[in-house]
Order: C-alpha cells, then sequence, then structure tokens
C-alpha cells in the first residue's frame, strides 16, 4: 500500500509540473524574449529534497516530455531548448545536492538556474548558427540568478510546510 501512496505522491508533483509549465508558456515574455520563471522548478526541488533523486529525475523528465506533448512543441527548438536546460539545470543542481552539502536550497536553484540558460543559449547557438544569442548572456544571467532565488525560496517554504514528510511518515515510504 505504501507504494500506492508514494507512486500517487509522485504522480500529483508531475502533473502540478506540467500545468505549471504549460501555464507559463502561455505568458509573454517581458523584456527579454524567452525569459520564464521556471515556476515548475519549484516542484522539481521539492521532490528532490522531499523524495529523492530518481523521483525528481522522473518528475523532471515526465515535465518536459508530457507538456511538449500537450502543447504540440515535442521536437522543435523550444522542446530542445527545454530538453536541455532541464537536464543541465538537474545536474548542476544534483552535483551541489549530493556533493557539495553546504548549499542552500536557494543556492542550489539559483545555479540550477543558471545552468538552464546557459544549455538554452548552447542550444540557440547550435541551432542558429550565430553567437549573437550571447548578446543575451548578461540579461539572462540577471534573471536566473532573481528567479532562481524565488522558485528556491518558495520550495524551501513548501518544505517548511511539512506537508510532503506527513504524507512520507503517515504512509511510512
Amino acid at each position: 500500500m505504501k507504494n500506492v501512496h508514494k507512486l500517487a505522491l509522485i504522480a500529483i508533483l508531475t502533473a502540478g509540473a506540467i500545468v505549471i509549465s504549460i501555464i507559463e508558456s502561455f505568458i509573454p515574455s517581458v523584456g527579454i524574449p524567452g525569459i520564464k520563471l521556471g515556476l515548475a522548478n519549484i516542484l522539481i526541488l521539492v521532490t528532490l529534497y522531499e523524495l529523492g533523486v530518481k523521483e525528481a529525475i522522473f518528475v523532471n523528465i515526465s515535465r518536459v516530455l508530457l507538456s511538449a506533448l500537450l502543447r504540440g512543441t515535442i521536437f522543435g527548438m523550444g522542446f530542445f531548448m527545454s530538453v536541455s536546460g532541464a537536464v543541465f539545470s538537474f545536474l548542476a543542481m544534483l552535483l551541489l545536492f549530493l556533493l557539495i552539502k553546504k548549499f542552500s536550497i536557494i543556492g542550489v536553484s539559483v545555479v540550477g538556474s543558471i545552468f538552464h540558460v546557459l544549455a538554452q543559449l548552447a542550444v540557440a547557438w547550435i541551432y542558429l548558427g550565430s553567437v549573437v544569442v550571447f548578446v543575451y548572456l548578461p540579461f539572462i544571467m540577471l534573471s536566473a540568478l532573481l528567479t532562481g532565488i524565488f522558485v528556491g525560496a518558495v520550495a524551501r517554504l513548501i518544505i517548511k510546510t511539512g506537508i510532503i514528510k506527513k504524507q512520507k511518515e503517515t504512509y511510512n515510504f
């Protein structure tokens, strides 16, 4: 029974991340094209810190694939930018989470946000074949810093509420 409850919790976190990702895709960028808040990463961080690495990988990859499929953008440039950002940001966050325990969840979020935009810029550079995309770098880095702080702070608040921990203790998984 405990595995069913864990699976249900993972499904809820995945569905939440997908819904947030889709809603965020409809919010127009203000100022610099392509800049988004990355709100779905709140649930990725919560999953990583509360449930574990495998679960966070599942939620993260499922979010990218299913939201692209639902939006009809799978295998377009935006999809590859999203996949690259998700993979590289998660790897950076995982490195800090597992190996360098001195970083707070906000620090992990900021580093993940920075690696997300760096990966996306690299894909844009490859796709467009021009270094002009790096003109955005200072603005995107500032955006990554600010959104990383916000996302990490919200994830920390959710974790502090103990809602996920209560579910884990109730069903002992």
